[in-house]
């Protein structure tokens, strides 16, 4: 059967699906509408890039943010124009076959995302094999002189291949050098970026697509956007046509924002209707489909993919690690700058690359190998920079603190330590209670326990938040030889390696657009910040800072001084921790062991910050488990039992709490593990304080 019969099956499977997502699940007043957060997102990123502009005319915006913009900065919204040309440039025409000796079939387009790798659907491409041997033919287009036949580079897929059924997406590498010679990296490529707020539904959203394998097409006309979906879609009127599968859709500011994949024709039952009622059959011409709307991919929700995903081999992954690299919001880098102040100019005739992410790979240039790694600000004298010339991290002349330094080396963590506490006690880990055991992260059947310095957790996967953690603490002096920002650098959160990214609640999904939520640790970055060396304090520092460690919690709780405009003194579990760090510096033993988590209820209050409903925790958890001095001289195990809530803050500041008497919140160890189904070991439960 040719390629594009089975293209064809896969594309009428496709929109079948989505015509019975608008039956189940047609627009509303609600879903259509604009809520107040999401417009409020939206106006801070229009005002960061307004802000932008006004940097780039002083002279005064790094080179890497203005890449990542790009158009946004200047670009009109009335396409075509010479910038929907520009936008146009790496939108491909997908071509059955790569050879140039064959008359090239188009069947589906697609679009660079990175200096080497093209977005398409999954239903264009399902398996590496589908795509081996294809094309991506740029600039096939009308112009002054005819139709331009383009450029055609052939995919590489041994190189990198991922392909989402759920989605619909797929990601290729391209080949560097087209059949007839010409250099891939004069096409440029489409910055993606994770921003669930670049656009807003009534507002337009552009295509440009290569319709029935013709020639590019910009489609800029009844394009209003009607529905922002949780499930990962969004809704249009945009006119498309059988080869626009795989075409971007782009906000007014020429920002990239989807990815087409399905035209929505009206059903009865599971038949196609036409126009006058009749039902659609395999063959008919499509022109006679009474199509309801089209339906794309939110790029927001191809980002957050992209980041669990890990190539088998090492060519795959730099070209993966380049391409996360760059999905880097530009806006929230035009926030920091506002906010740290901006730099003054480099030096003429050089630029500056910045880019504030945890990856790192090699460039070859003029045959020296430069192989970066750690923090680096580079100036290319002259030249613009390309994509390969971001090399990450680097905190460039905007961050003059070095930033937090993660141990590469996670093999060698040795976690939680049950018998920290000496004298024969022994602290064991909690478990998990039968009816929350489908809910955690598991490997090979068991629960993953993940080790870091000095603490260890594991993770509810459904919640994509730790399901408990344990640490040691130890506040001797002599074992906190260096402490303060200015020596473990710039706080920096990043991904656990260790397990897909997915299951990790991070920075897109919540906390940078909840304006009044904080990345609250669950294991405080004071209590873990000790050891034999400054490295072991060091590295216990940073490993506070992973996701895994992080939960959503209101300002006003979080913080041991939240400031005024919550309410005078402490917030309430800031202040606690703050209480038990007294305690344990001016007591006779600095040493405990504390297990905390949130209390990770169903009916938990959830908010779409953008990628889907999360779920945030209302109430918190800590035991306290301490070698206290008996009558004898010994030394007896003893536990304290705590929930802390934040609910009051919540209802009272909304999604953005005066500390009282901590004994109030103290509960048998028995109440918080019915409350969480965390299950604490019979020697801890015996030697509770509230027990009784």
């Amino acid at each position: 059967m040719a390629v594009t019969d089975l293209f064809e099956q896969r594309r009428r499977a496709v929109l079948l699906e989505a015509a019975k997502r608008w039956s189940e699940s047609p627009p509303t007043i609600t879903t259509t509408s604009v809520s107040p957060s999401l417009q409020a997102r939206y106006d801070s990123r229009r005002a960061s890039f307004r802000k932008a502009r006004e940097l780039r005319i002083e002279g005064r915006l790094p080179i890497f943010i203005e890449r990542q913009i790009g158009p946004t900065l200047d670009w009109s919204s009335n396409a075509p124009s010479e910038a929907a040309r520009a936008a146009g440039r790496p939108v491909a025409r997908i071509v059955v076959s790569a050879d140039p000796k064959l008359e090239a079939q188009g069947f589906a387009s697609g679009f660079l995302i990175s200096p080497s790798v093209l977005l398409t659907n999954w239903h264009v491409f399902p398996e590496a094999a589908n795509a081996r041997g294809a094309g991506a033919n740029f600039l096939y287009e009308q112009g002054d002189s005819g139709l331009a036949r383009g450029i055609t580079f052939e995919l590489d897929p041994d190189a990198l291949f991922h392909a989402d059924q759920k989605l619909d997406f797929a990601i290729v590498a391209v080949k560097p050098t087209a059949v007839t010679g010409e250099l891939l990296s004069s096409l440029q490529f489409l910055s993606i970026n994770g921003s669930g707020a670049k656009i807003l539904p009534g507002m337009p959203i552009m295509m440009i697509e290569y319709p029935n394998g013709g020639a590019k097409r910009y489609a800029t006309t009844n394009n209003r956007l009607l529905e922002i979906r949780d499930d990962g879609f969004l809704r249009y009127e945009t006119d498309t046509d059988g080869g626009s599968s795989g075409a971007p859709g782009f906000s007014d500011a020429w920002e990239v924002c989807a990815l087409h994949h399905a035209s929505i024709p009206k059903l009865r039952g599971n038949d196609i209707l036409n126009k006058d009622g009749s039902v659609w059959n395999p063959g008919d011409p499509e022109d006679s489909i009474y199509w309801i709307a089209n339906e794309g991919v939110r790029i927001s929700f191809v980002v957050k993919a992209l980041g669990a995903i890990k190539s088998a081999n090492p060519t795959g992954q730099r070209l993966l690690e380049e391409l996360l690299a760059g999905t880097i919001d530009p806006a929230d880098e035009v926030a920091k700058l506002t906010a740290q102040g901006v730099p003054e100019a480099a030096p003429q005739g050089a630029s500056t690359t910045l880019l504030p992410t945890t990856q790192s790979f090699t460039r070859n240039t003029m045959a020296v190998t430069m192989n970066f790694s750690g923090p680096v600000t580079i100036f290319v004298g002259g030249a613009t920079p390309t994509a390969m010339d971001i090399v990450s991290p680097a905190p460039s002349v905007l961050e003059p603190e070095k930033a937090l330094r993660f141990d590469p080396n996670y093999d060698d963590r040795k976690g939680y330590d049950p018998n920290f506490l000496g004298n024969g006690i022994a602290v064991p880990l909690p478990s998990v209670a039968p009816a929350h055991d489908r809910e955690m992260y598991k490997e090979d059947g068991a629960i993953r326990v993940l080790d870091y310095y000095h603490y260890s957790l594991a993770m509810n996967a459904v919640r994509r938040m730790q399901m408990w953690s344990a640490v040691n603490v130890d506040y001797d002096k002599a074992k906190r030889m260096v402490s303060g920002r200015k020596f473990f650098g710039d706080d920096r959160w990043i991904g656990d390696p260790r397990i897909p990214a997915k299951v990790q609640l991070a920075d897109h999904d919540v906390y940078a657009p909840a304006g009044q939520i904080d990345r609250g640790h669950i294991v405080r970055r004071e209590d873990n910040a000790w050891g034999e060396t400054p490295t072991e304090v060091e590295f216990g520092n940073s490993d506070t800072f992973h996701w895994t460690n992080c939960t959503p919690q209101h300002a006003a709780f979080n913080r041991s001084n939240p400031g005024k405009q919550w309410d005078n003194g402490a917030g309430l579990w800031g202040g606690f921790e703050n209480h038990i760090q007294q305690n344990l510096q001016t007591g006779g033993d600095t040493r405990a062991c504390i297990l905390a988590g949130p209390v990770l209820a169903d009916d938990d209050p959830s908010e779409d910050f953008g990628t889907g409903p999360v779920r945030y925790p209302l109430t918190f958890w800590k035991v306290v488990a301490v070698a206290s001095q008996d009558a004898g001289g010994g030394r007896t195990l003893r536990t304290y039992g705590f929930l802390l809530s934040q609910a009051d803050v919540v209802a009272r500041f909304g999604v953005e709490f005066a500390a009282g008497e901590y004994a109030r919140y103290q509960v048998p160890l028995a109440t918080i593990a019915e409350k969480t189904g965390v299950i604490f070991d019979d020697v801890l439960l015996r030697a509770d304080t509230k027990a009784a």
